[in-house]
């Protein structure tokens, strides 16, 4: 049955002709071939929706003008779909507050904007004395800033004023591959992270190389019951007074700088719980059923007992780097920080560097009493447990009213702790231990800082409700002690209970 009037005889018959127009209009094109030929050779295609039928009235010059419009507008709304358009990143304005040189962190924060144009990155050094009171009150009023820098054990005064990282940006999981256990100690709660370092120090032996030469010493200590012979073999005395120290350790913060982290170092190499289970409280005395955080006061008190056979240094003595660093005493332990100011007032002076002493293995606790500093208490009153050094550093945390906290403010936190070419501009700058596991690696033989690259993959630390705040207690307790006003047990009582009166009082 023949359908030549039907609508679709009369379009079927019109395609040849339409074809053939532009094909007239249009030599060079080839046109698909699926059904045949018209009358004067053209090929034009079988399907209907295939074929753009254009009026015959449209000049030449006005199709190739519709043309171009059409590959322009098709173009561009191809390159929209197809991802083509580029979207512009904000103008972002960060301020950064810390205790840091301004130009050790100069190099960074030049070498980020150059990688992150957008974002304008306003850094404010601020004294350590109150640099803690200056955040508070600038937060309180408003007028804080996008990110600033938290101490490893100040984190619970702040949880309050700072954002986690979004866990689509910066995960718990990506923290423990990028940085060692501490940083997770200290920085990390219920499974969110608050901060990122760019450095972390720990507690070593300095040592001077001529001492050591000069007593045939031919290595450092590397535990606390050769630390103690060592000291003995230096020590200098002329009648009764100390005239060279054989180690700057056994006094309160007066004249020991570091006096109470060591002393929660002791605790920490003895197995001493400092924080009580889940964190928010002190437990060394609590959790202690031993004796042995008494144990390691009374270790670390014997050098500055003049009852002790290990005596060797008095809350009097000039300040323990002074000391070290004009040849006063033959051994410090301090953090690596201290290195400048040393080398600064002597310059000449040969320092060695080594781990922290550790606990021997035939360390046995033995339970004290209600002494006050037993003369015969040496290394074996403490116990043998895994090897540990005690960390102080510093974070980058983001402040939970910066108007980029979940966003650029942690971008840039990401980005300057953890990309490996930031990070490097960073060292090199400011000379200090790295952080990260992969530059950790690369400084593991290093001269100066491979002493503390390894100790930061073993770095210990507690939640402490405030850095300075517990220090000043830990002091408080040394120097009850060391003036006979209570025993050792009785002044760690005492501590905890306050320390825990700093948990509550938050």
């Amino acid at each position: 049955m023949k359908l030549e009037n039907s609508p679709r005889a009369k379009v079927k018959e019109a395609i040849p002709a339409t074809l053939a127009s532009y094909y007239h209009i249009h030599p060079t094109h080839t046109l698909p071939s699926h059904e045949g030929r018209d009358g004067g050779g053209v090929r034009y295609s079988r399907l209907l929706h295939s074929v753009i039928l254009i009026p015959m009235h449209l000049t030449r010059q006005r199709l190739l003008i519709i043309g171009a419009a059409v590959v322009i507008v098709g173009g561009l709304i191809g390159a929209f779909f197809l991802g083509g358009r580029k979207e512009i990143p904000p103008e972002v304005k960060l301020t950064v507050w810390g205790t840091e040189p301004e130009a050790a962190l100069r190099s960074l924060f030049e070498a980020y904007h150059k990688a992150y144009a957008n974002v304008e990155v306003k850094y404010t050094e601020l004294p350590a004395s109150n640099y803690e009171q200056v955040i508070v009150e600038a937060l309180a009023a408003g007028a804080g800033p996008d990110v600033f820098m938290v101490g490893n054990r100040d984190l619970f005064q702040n949880l309050n004023k700072v954002a986690p990282a979004p866990p689509a940006l910066f995960s718990l999981t990506r923290l423990r591959e990028l940085f060692p256990s501490v940083v997770e100690d200290d920085f990390a709660r219920g499974g969110a992270v608050y901060a990122l370092p760019l450095s972390i120090d720990t507690l070593a032996l300095f040592y001077n190389r001529d001492y050591f030469d000069g007593a045939a010493l031919v290595r450092p200590p590397a535990t606390w019951e050769e630390f103690v012979s060592d000291a003995k073999a230096l020590r200098v005395v002329s009648g009764e007074k100390i005239t060279r120290a054989g180690a700057a350790l056994g006094g309160s913060s007066r004249s020991v700088e570091q006096a109470a982290d060591i002393v929660q170092l002791l605790m920490l190499q003895n197995g001493v719980p400092l924080a009580g289970a889940g964190g928010g409280s002190a437990a060394f005395v609590s959790g202690d059923q031993s004796g042995r955080s008494a144990g390691a006061l009374n270790f670390y008190l014997q050098f500055a007992n003049p009852g002790a056979a290990a005596y060797t240094w008095h809350d009097a003595m000039p300040p323990a780097r002074e000391s070290f660093a004009a040849g006063k005493a033959a051994m410090l332990v301090d953090y690596r920080a201290a290195l400048p100011e040393v080398q600064k007032k002597s310059p000449f002076l040969r320092v060695g560097l080594a781990p922290v002493p550790q606990v021997g293995a035939g360390g046995a606790t033995q339970p004290l009493g209600r002494e006050r500093i037993r003369p015969e208490l040496t290394v074996e009153g403490l116990g043998a447990e895994r090897p540990a050094s005690f960390a102080r550093y510093r974070g980058f945390a983001v402040s939970k009213w910066s108007t980029w906290a979940n966003d650029w403010a942690w971008r840039f936190v990401v980005s300057i702790t953890t990309e490996p070419a930031l990070v490097e501009a960073y060292l090199a700058a400011s000379g200090t231990p790295p952080a990260l596991r992969s530059e950790i690696a690369k400084r593991l033989d290093d001269p100066e800082l491979g002493t503390f690259a390894k100790q930061a993959l073993a770095a210990r630390s507690w939640q402490a409700p405030g850095d300075a705040r517990v220090r000043a207690v830990f002091d408080g307790a040394i120097q009850n002690v060391l003036t006979g006003r209570t025993d050792p047990r009785t002044a760690l009582s005492r501590a905890e209970a306050e320390i825990n009166q700093l948990f509550q009082a938050r």
